[in-house]
């Protein structure tokens, strides 16, 4: 007799038991040991560019092939010493451009600095100027024959 059980359907248990067609072999060889390559099979892709970008950093030759029937499809190489040389290579140039930088900001500061001070001895020379005008006598002026500053200040206009 057939249960029923409202209508619902029983829901999958979360195992995967498909067999999955897409598998991948990835092989990865050093300069240091050509004769013991890495051989890795996985259905993985995950997994796969895991491997790949693992090995291509330690400066493998990394070749990814898929399962096509009876044999393997080669998708892509990767020469990790080559990635690895251009990596040193963009790291050493990026030194040498901060050192660049750190040499062009130390000059910058070192020219403000001296024109700060310019600035400031110029300042105290026109201070000095006005403070040796605002000390000088009033003068008779010619034709009222009274007696009035060289200066006006706000005050008097």
């Amino acid at each position: 007799m057939k249960r029923n059980n409202g209508g619902r359907r029983k829901k999958s248990d979360g195992r995967d038991r498909t067999w999955n067609a897409a598998s991948w072999r990835v092989t990865a060889s050093w300069d240091s040991r050509p004769d013991r390559p890495a051989v890795r099979t996985t259905s993985d892709r995950k997994a796969r560019d895991r491997m790949v970008r693992e090995w291509s950093a330690d400066g493998a030759y990394v070749i990814v092939e898929e399962a096509e029937g009876f044999g393997w499809r080669t998708l892509r190489e990767v020469n990790g010493a080559e990635l690895v040389a251009a990596a040193d290579r963009s790291a050493r140039d990026e030194a040498e451009a901060a050192a660049r930088d750190a040499r062009h900001r130390a000059d910058y500061d070192r020219q403000a600095l001296v024109h700060q001070a310019a600035a400031a001895d110029q300042a105290a020379a026109e201070h000095d100027d006005l403070a040796a005008l605002m000390r000088r006598p009033p003068i008779a002026r010619q034709a009222t024959g009274q007696s009035t500053a060289r200066h006006i200040t706000g005050s008097q206009r």
